[in-house]
């Protein structure tokens, strides 16, 4: 009831910001707003925007590729799109562009050897480029929103001058990066390949699918700023949703070359299906081990150590090589040393941890197989960001509720260790 009064609020506002910087006359407002109307989702059980972000974004496109009838609620003939837009550009609400980044993506994107090309037979972009990703970095995070998991996570924040770009091992090998849903869209390449091709009210995590069938190209040396969960509880939640949409593109998968999945794409998605059972698995051998003593448990626990270990610190440890001439050694090594330790104590974070991360993928992966395969409800069950940090509470008592059945777990583990285990301390 309440939705005609907020987007009246709103278009009001937007009106007020194009009197404060009028556009050319007969040019197209600086400013608009647009809102569709809400319909009825079979797997929600409630009337909400067509298919979430994923449909706004085609609804959007599709207006722009086609100059079709409006997918969006009429609000007044100030209220419309430029004519010849070519790109779109995405940004989540706590996403930061920096001054000339937005046109630095441009001339990228115009250069002609990333000028998509599309196959029509499979609707696949087949070169160039029809997505480009920036390179996403942590902004300097004022004094009350640190914390040490952010510290621990967040890794070196703001812009670095003196760096102009990095290296993303897909880009590198495969000319191919991965789109994370911040970009630059190229709207006829995008409508072309992925307009009313995705099964309706299935797919909840859409980037990674969007980037290998559109071609998404990594640009490291243009960056985003996008700040990083301040609390454990706020990347508990979105890595859950992030599994769970996972997850969900398992059919997909299956009918790969149906959807215009490639080879490569397909193995992106496996790896991340990969990563999600990182930690019951690691779970599951330090568990094996300490009840039949079936390797010596060092091992078991130097396995687990390493998985989540070697990546970060190869990294780090790859930031402590010099790579040219006239640095300033001292501040160089006291800031690669820095890293180092940071891996070290996330790693020691995760392993302590443990159960809590493998109860919450297998609860993720066990809701996302049920929902696809049998019950078919809550599959765009979304939570965002900022919902989700505001709902957050740092104190004790909240963190001891909410874990207490991990923390019960783990001491009936111990006790049945000192008991049965060949390793009983």
């Amino acid at each position: 009831d309440s939705d005609s009064i907020l987007l009246s609020d709103a278009a009001a506002k937007v009106r007020a910001l194009n009197r404060s910087y009028p556009a050319a006359p007969g040019a197209a407002a600086h400013f608009l707003l647009l809102h569709r109307p809400r319909s009825w989702s079979a797997t929600e059980r409630r009337w909400i925007g067509w298919e979430r972000k994923r449909g706004k974004l085609e609804l959007l496109i599709r207006q722009l590729a086609t100059n079709s009838a409006s997918n969006f609620l009429s609000l007044g003939s100030d209220m419309r799109l430029a004519d010849g837009i070519r790109y779109v550009i995405t940004l989540d609400s706590d996403t930061t562009l920096p001054a000339g980044s937005l046109q630095d993506l441009v001339a990228i994107a115009a250069h002609p050897l990333n000028t998509p090309q599309i196959d029509r037979g499979s609707r696949r972009v087949i070169a160039g480029y029809g997505i480009l990703q920036p390179r996403i970095v942590t902004p300097l995070s004022e004094q009350p929103e640190r914390s040490p998991f952010h510290l621990m996570f967040a890794g070196q924040g703001g812009l670095d001058p003196y760096s102009s770009g990095a290296a993303d091992l897909y880009q590198d090998l495969f000319g191919l990066g991965t789109f994370t849903g911040k970009g630059l869209l190229n709207v006829s390449a995008v409508h072309a390949t992925l307009d009313d091709r995705m099964p309706e009210g299935s797919v909840l995590s859409h980037d990674l699918l969007e980037g290998s069938v559109a071609r998404c190209g990594y640009v490291g040396d243009v960056v985003l700023m996008e700040e990083h969960p301040h609390h454990a509880s706020v990347a508990a939640s979105r890595f859950h949703r992030w599994t769970r949409g996972d997850w969900q593109l398992l059919p997909l998968m299956l009918h790969a070359s149906y959807f215009g999945i490639d080879a490569l794409g397909l193995w992106r998605m496996t790896d991340n299906l990969r990563r999600s059972l990182l930690a019951p698995a690691c779970l599951a051998l330090l568990i094996w081990v300490v009840f039949t003593g079936a390797l010596p448990l060092m091992t078991a626990v130097g396995f687990t150590l390493l998985a989540y270990l070697a990546g970060p610190l190869l990294g780090a440890l790859a930031g402590l090589v010099p790579t040219r001439r006239s640095i300033a050694l001292l501040h160089f090594f006291h800031v690669g040393s820095r890293d180092v330790l940071r891996s070290l104590a996330a790693t020691a974070w995760q392993f302590s941890q443990l159960f809590v991360q493998a109860s919450l993928m297998l609860d993720a992966i066990a809701r996302a197989i049920w929902r696809v395969a049998f019950s078919r409800l809550h599959l765009l069950q979304w939570t965002t960001a900022a919902q989700a940090q505001a709902s957050a509470k740092y104190r004790l008592d909240a963190f001891a509720r909410r874990y207490a059945l991990s923390s019960l777990f783990c001491l009936g583990l111990a006790v049945a260790a000192a008991v049965y285990s060949p390793y009983p301390w």
